[in-house]
């Protein structure tokens, strides 16, 4: 499961405002500058600290993201940078990139130094 698709299944659990925060926390990481062991810091932070109502919801939601964690972000360094694209959902990202400065930036952000 890519970052999009993670997305997907944590907001078809419930509409609790919290879980939908999950949500938007995975969104709003992939335009920001943060890097992908930022992102695994960030959700553990926010998932261990915000109040979801139902503890079966929130049971789904954290496998669901360890699943990824554990697929993605636990092996980045041992990917290939068409990988680490797919499974952070950054395939538009990087097909729109107009300078070295922003693909500099990308490979940070996914790892890759300057790749």
């Amino acid at each position: 499961m890519n970052l999009d698709e993670l997305v997907k299944k944590v907001r078809a659990v419930s509409t609790d405002p919290a879980l939908q925060g999950v949500a938007d926390q995975l969104v709003a990481w992939k335009d920001s500058s943060a890097t992908a062991d930022d992102l695994a810091a960030t959700l553990e932070r926010y998932i261990g600290n915000v109040w979801i109502g139902s503890k079966q919801d929130h049971d789904r939601v954290y496998a669901f993201w360890s699943a990824f964690r554990q697929s993605a972000i636990s092996v980045i360094r041992s990917m290939t940078m068409n990988e680490r694209i797919y499974w952070f959902s950054l395939v538009e990202r990087f097909d729109s990139l107009q300078s070295d400065a922003d693909r500099q930036a990308l490979y940070r952000k996914l790892h890759a130094g300057g790749a």
